[in-house]
């Protein structure tokens, strides 16, 4: 967290309470060690940063389509040599044969349609021996789906502090039928826990 000490306020107390929340520690073991990993939709850079600075062997490229957000996040990775950033989203990416694709808590804000462009895209950027690792929300228990909607829309559409106007929930079987066409086999985990919240983790390894 020390790289956001110089933040706003708000900006301090979403970072620390997304790290805890959204299980980010669970997720980086699933991130390979080494090579060069693509962070879709990286936000404020706090996942990015997490990767860096848990291995100097990673190359981490965060993408990321908030001019806002982006400014945070490359003012938090300053004197962290492994990271670097571009503005925009999937199709601004030309490099090839990344070993891991993350894209944490991004899907939902996209109807199917651009969910599967996205996967398709994935599948064409990462390496044959690489991993995707997507992480989102089921639509079950109701009870969680139903607290993590209202946190969404309201900072979708009340608080404006997710880019994005709109929101498409959908549950673990629409998900893997998803990332089937797209060319992926899956596993997927519950990490949520005792948080009140639905995680699902998708580890997604390339059909070849």
């Amino acid at each position: 967290m020390d790289c956001y000490r110089e933040e706003s306020l708000g900006v301090r107390l979403f970072t620390r309470v997304r790290f805890v929340l959204g299980r980010l520690s669970r997720v980086a073991r699933e991130v390979p060690s080494s090579g060069r990993i693509l962070d879709l939709g990286c936000g404020h850079g706090l996942f990015t940063n997490l990767l860096a600075l848990e291995s100097p062997s990673r190359s981490i490229l965060g993408i990321e389509p908030s001019v806002t957000k982006l400014a945070v996040a490359r003012r938090s990775s300053h004197g962290i040599p492994n990271v670097r950033y571009l503005e925009g989203r999937i199709d601004v990416v030309s490099e090839k044969g990344f070993r891991a694709i993350t894209i944490l808590d991004v899907l939902y804000l996209l109807p199917d349609e651009q969910k599967l462009a996205v996967l398709q895209r994935c599948r064409e950027l990462l390496a044959d021996d690489g991993v995707l690792i997507l992480k989102t929300n089921d639509t079950h228990p109701r009870w969680k789906y139903g607290v993590v909607r209202l946190e969404e829309q309201l900072a979708v559409r009340v608080i404006g502090f997710t880019y994005g106007g709109e929101i498409h929930f959908r549950g673990v079987s629409e998900y893997l039928s998803l990332l089937k066409t797209a060319g992926f086999e899956t596993q997927v985990e519950r990490i949520d826990g005792w948080l009140p919240v639905p995680h699902r983790l998708f580890i997604c390894h390339p059909i070849t």
